[in-house]
């Protein structure tokens, strides 16, 4: 039996933007994988929780951002996961305990490039590489003249670590915008609503307007 292809998208997402969006749609429409599982971080051991809206505001936005693709689903996961721990969760085991409870699935990771590049200062990093496969994306490819950086670091990286994992780097490289850019445009929220509405969707924009989310 031919188990479905799950790629799981985990992030804080705050808030969900265009490139999240196209990442999701990207893999979805090339056939990469069956499905896409979104995965709100509910504590994140990088973040600090002052700074972060509500696990609900969260996933309110991204149902807003993608309630019409298809084969796209919100998992709420890492929040049962966290209140079983009732401590701060980390990616190696939400997506070991997935992967658990999923015996009938086949689990993919997707992660950004620089999350690569400082993969050493995450929880059971050499595991977490050993144990999954992973879609590459990288939204600022600055080493446009080099076009075989990514694979040479990775390359590198395998070395250094003495380790072997599986990957994908996809040919796409997803609009260059962050969450953090993003907040700190709503602080000047008049000023800045053309370059906003560049990078969210509108049913977005408002949830974050009427919340008071960004100190807009």
């Amino acid at each position: 039996m031919i188990k479905k292809k799950i790629a799981v998208f985990g992030g804080t997402f705050d808030p969900v933007h265009i490139g999240h969006y196209e990442i999701v749609k990207y893999l979805v429409d090339n056939c990469f994988v069956d499905e896409v599982w979104v995965l709100p971080s509910y504590l994140s051991p990088h973040k600090d929780i002052n700074y972060i809206s509500s696990f609900k505001d969260r996933v309110n936005m991204l149902n807003l951002m993608f309630g019409s693709l298809n084969n796209v689903k919100i998992n709420y996961f890492e929040e049962e996961y966290y209140k079983l721990k009732n401590d701060k969760t980390y990616t190696y085991e939400v997506l070991d305990a997935i992967k658990k409870k999923y015996l009938k699935f086949n689990f993919s990771f997707v992660i950004g490039f620089d999350s690569i590049k400082y993969i050493r200062t995450w929880h059971n990093y050499k595991d977490l590489l050993r144990d999954n496969f992973f879609y590459i994306f990288d939204r600022n490819d600055k080493n446009i003249n080099d076009p075989n950086y990514k694979q040479n670091y990775i390359k590198k990286l395998i070395y250094d670590l003495k380790i072997d994992f599986d990957y994908c780097i996809p040919d796409y490289q997803p609009t260059d915008i962050s969450s953090t850019r993003i907040r700190e445009l709503f602080k000047n929220y008049n000023h800045n609503i053309d370059v906003i509405n560049k990078y969210l969707n509108k049913s977005v924009i408002k949830y974050i307007l009427d919340n008071k989310l960004y100190g807009n």
